[in-house]
């Protein structure tokens, strides 16, 4: 059975990586002839410009917009609304929208499919695996972003549907400028979880080093003062949100990630295809899968910024090796990644 059509679940359209490769495998999904629905709590957030036009947005009304217990809120606003959608499968796109699942499957017995885009539990949490099976009793299948992940999940939910799908990856590469050997670029959220201070710190462990910082958050008025405290203030470049990374990764010699966890950075594979190596913290279970050679760059297990700094200095130094990036990021190709999600919800569709 062919899954025709699909609805997805967004809390908003949030300047997130989690909304932003939603949008994009929604495109790719009417490129295939499937009817796609975004069920959204509100239109807020940025991204509702960038809805592909044959995809239909269903907006809640009244909106049920971000907050303590919202996406419990949002599960039940919704429930209400999928007798008039009709979908063949539900999709959840990432660990945020883990709470919608049991809400929605108490209205429908259609497959709800669920993106885990991070590790699913905190460590050290009591009984979080126990909170985690509990808060995905309604989830008929999961898609790890990675094998590590994958294999995360199955020690965590014995016997329920797990499998491996990369997100896709977007992004033009363009020409490379001329090495400098000392632009170090770091893309994210300024939040707790991509420790933007931590990045302040690896700078002020180097001497002659300038770092770009791209992203909006919550922290830029800490990292902005901590800057300042830090006199960094010549070597640092805060740029905010940008449209297009591309013309940075150009101009960069490194890619700088200090995030405490992720599932896969998106912006690891774009480092990648454009050629340009990266240093990071031991955040992901698929950088271990990307950076596969001492050309990628190096993962550092501890979060010393002296050590984060060395590793830096390292890569800094080394030859560059362009080509051999971008084969290790071509298997994210878009269109590729986008087939192998649906191929799996044909199957759970007819099933």
């Amino acid at each position: 059975m062919t899954a025709r059509r699909i609805l997805i679940c967004l809390h908003d359209f949030h300047r997130g990586g989690t909304e932003r490769i939603a949008l994009g495998l929604v495109r790719a999904w009417t490129d295939a002839g499937r009817d796609v629905t975004i069920l959204c709590g509100s239109t807020e957030g940025g991204l509702r410009e960038d809805v592909d036009p044959r995809a239909t947005v269903v907006a809640l009304a009244p909106p049920v917009g971000r907050g303590l217990f919202s996406r419990f809120r949002l599960a039940r606003a919704m429930a209400r609304r999928l007798d008039g959608l009709q979908p063949d499968i539900i999709f959840l796109p990432g660990n945020f929208h883990a709470a919608l699942a049991n809400g929605l499957r108490a209205a429908t017995h259609v497959p709800i499919l669920l993106k885990i885009s991070n590790p699913p539990v905190p460590a050290g949490i009591p009984f979080a695996n126990h909170i985690f099976r509990w808060l995905t009793r309604g989830v008929t299948g999961f898609a790890a972003m990675n094998q590590g992940l994958r294999q995360q999940l199955q020690a965590m939910l014995p016997g329920r549907n797990v499998v491996a799908l990369h997100d896709p990856v977007y992004i033009q590469p363009l020409q490379a400028a001329a090495r400098s050997g000392d632009k170090v670029l770091w893309i994210g959220r300024l939040e707790r979880q991509k420790d933007p201070l931590l990045a302040l710190d690896v700078l002020a462990a180097t001497k002659t080093l300038h770092l770009t910082m791209l992203g909006e958050g919550s922290l830029r008025p800490v990292v902005e003062q901590r800057i300042l405290a830090m006199g960094l203030q010549d070597r640092i470049t805060l740029r905010g949100h940008v449209t297009a990374i591309e013309p940075f990764l150009a101009t960069a010699d490194a890619l700088l990630i200090t995030s405490r966890y992720e599932g896969g950075p998106a912006v690891a594979v774009e480092a990648l295809a454009q050629g340009l190596p990266i240093v990071s913290t031991d955040c992901s279970f698929l950088l271990h899968d990307l950076i596969a050679t001492p050309e990628a760059g190096r993962i550092v297990p501890s979060r010393d910024p002296g050590q984060l700094a060395a590793a830096l200095a390292q890569v800094l130094v080394q030859p560059m090796a362009a080509e051999k990036l971008k084969v290790l990021a071509a298997p994210f190709e878009p269109r590729a990644c986008a087939e192998a999600y649906l191929a799996w919800f044909d199957r759970l569709a007819h099933g």
